[in-house]
């Protein structure tokens, strides 16, 4: 494994500078090669989490018993890419609160992996999505060319919507935010020329993912 030691802004520095800071980042990498394994957080020389990321012919099983032997609170991603789209499933564990983790599945698009446009928590014990605390984003520009999150939406138990907060008329104004539920979605989607049908419902995918 090869190691590469930042500061907390992620600028590379060097062991000896890294270990005079009260904090600092410590990232392995697969050697000879740009592969992350792992991220440290250091806190006045002791982990106080750690990201870990699975890539194939990982054993989880192992990489579980490998980072409870390091700290008792650590992230363990997976990625996963289907039709245009990357799905993060992330299982959070706090060993000191819970030996079981908090297991969220986080939707990209994949010519925009900087910003979600759907994440779930699933339930420990059934492996299904808790549908009432997922959340939707869909993006558009502002007047200065910057993304944001114009559309955010929330959803009931089952599945369906609760509520699309519409930002898009004053983004910084709350007041003038509009607000849609399901059954007034269509009114929703006649302002915008493209399909956002996806955020009816607390789906994990367009279903564009799921054609071949």
């Amino acid at each position: 494994m090869r190691k590469v030691y930042k500061n907390i802004f992620g600028e590379v520095i060097s062991k000896s500078k890294a270990t005079k800071l009260d904090e600092y980042h410590l990232y392995y990498y697969e050697s000879d090669s740009d592969i992350l394994k792992e991220i440290e957080f250091i806190n006045e020389e002791s982990i106080y989490n750690i990201n870990y990321f699975l890539h194939e012919g990982d054993n989880e099983n192992e990489v579980l018993e490998y980072l409870k032997e390091k700290s008792d609170f650590f992230d363990i991603e997976k990625k996963e890419i289907a039709e245009g789209f990357i799905i993060t499933t992330n299982k959070l564990y706090s060993l000191s609160v819970d030996n079981l983790p908090l297991i969220s599945k986080t939707v990209f698009k994949t010519d925009d992996p900087e910003n979600f446009i759907c994440s779930q928590v699933i339930d420990n014990e059934t492996q299904e999505p808790q549908l009432e605390r997922t959340v939707k984003c869909w993006y558009t520009l502002d007047k200065n060319g910057e993304k944001y999150a114009a559309i955010e939406c929330s959803y009931e138990e089952d599945g369906t919507l609760e509520l699309a907060v519409d930002k898009t008329s004053d983004p910084d104004n709350e007041q003038n935010w509009a607000h849609y539920d399901y059954e007034t979605f269509h009114e929703l989607q006649e302002k915008f020329p493209a399909d956002i049908s996806y955020y009816k419902t607390a789906a994990l995918l367009p279903k564009e993912a799921y054609q071949s």
